[in-house]
């Protein structure tokens, strides 16, 4: 079943078209990946999705609503496009506990629980401003899943990540698929998201090529 359907969008800012009616479909269980160069527009594609900038034509459906720009935004969904910021001198805790007040219905022991899923745990109560590149990516991902949405959508998911530390976050992006979740990412690199994708398509030049 498609949980998100997107139907022939374009997005043009200053004469300059970002993407050409674009069509693709998120299947419930499934990862979606968009790979292209940075400035490619993968990132506009999301906001799009999101509902957080408008498109020229075309329609957005989530959930069985349409998504329209500053009226109707994707519901249940966690989400991360380009770099969040967070209050460096509160702690990791801290910082998701303020996001988390905004919905109000996740416990303390919830975010405690997402910051150790991804290996945050024994920083915790550090403050974000001593935080590594790599640790503050991972704070976004616990952000993002904390409150266990259905739906991800996830901007350069690996980005300052290690190794290990992306071979850890795959596996976790993989369980919460098989969970029976839909996931959408993009990357600059096929290889760190193929494994995880059911399908990857390549924006280029505003075109998107399966």
């Amino acid at each position: 079943m498609a949980v998100i359907t997107v139907q022939g969008i374009t997005k043009t800012i200053k004469q300059q078209t970002i993407f050409h009616n674009i069509s693709f479909a998120l299947h419930e269980g499934t990862c979606t990946g968009i790979i292209g160069h940075n400035g490619s527009g993968k990132s506009m594609i999301m906001k799009a999705i999101c509902g957080f900038t408008p498109v020229d034509q075309g329609s957005i459906m989530a959930h069985g609503q349409t998504v329209l720009c500053g009226k109707h935004f994707i519901k249940d969904t966690g989400v991360i496009i380009e770099s969040p910021s967070f209050f460096n001198h509160l702690s990791g805790f801290k910082n998701l506990k303020l996001l988390a007040e905004i919905q109000n219905n996740i416990t303390d022991e919830t975010i405690i629980e997402a910051l150790d899923v991804v290996g945050l745990h024994a920083v915790a109560h550090k403050k974000v401003g001593a935080y590594s590149l790599g640790m503050k990516q991972k704070l976004r991902i616990a952000q993002a899943m904390m409150e266990k949405p259905s739906i991800l959508i996830i901007d350069e998911p690996f980005n300052g990540l290690d190794k290990t530390s992306v071979e850890q976050i795959q596996k976790l992006l993989l369980d919460y698929k098989n969970a029976g979740n839909t996931i959408l990412l993009t990357s600059h690199d096929e290889r760190q998201i193929d494994y995880l994708c059911d399908v990857v398509y390549e924006l280029n030049n505003g075109e998107m090529l399966h």
